[in-house]
């Protein structure tokens, strides 16, 4: 169990670390969302499931790799064969899940010109 907790922690460290600054190396402090900069509204919801959809990802293949654990160690029993089974499949379809809410959130967000699809100023008519 020391093992997982020191692979889970190796995993969330580097993300809690870069949480102070954004993708462009500004201090999150430096984000006004009340007057509308990087996005708004918008772009804060974005990065918010954009971060959601992959702590999710993360957690899906920490399930598979658990799951995958079960399989193996079970011995042939059924029980567990069936179990470790139906986790597996659980956690693709909740990969499957999250990436497609990562694709619909940048979807979205570069139709409204929010993101690292644009700033908003090249849409239909614009120029």
């Amino acid at each position: 169990m020391g093992l997982l907790t020191l692979a889970v922690v190796a995993m969330v460290a580097p993300a809690a670390a870069s949480a102070q600054n954004n993708q462009f190396g500004v201090p999150a402090n430096e984000w006004n969302l009340a007057e509308g900069t990087e996005g708004g509204l918008v772009g804060a919801i974005s990065e918010i499931i954009g971060f959601i959809a992959s702590l999710l990802a993360v957690l899906a293949i920490l399930v598979i790799i658990i799951a995958g654990i079960i399989y193996i160690t079970s011995g042939g029993d059924e029980g567990r064969i069936a179990t470790a089974k139906s986790w597996i499949t659980y956690a693709i379809v909740g990969l499957v899940i999250a990436l497609l809410a990562w694709v619909i959130v940048n979807a979205v967000s570069a139709g409204l010109g929010v993101g690292a699809g644009g700033g908003g100023d090249g849409g239909v008519g614009g120029g």
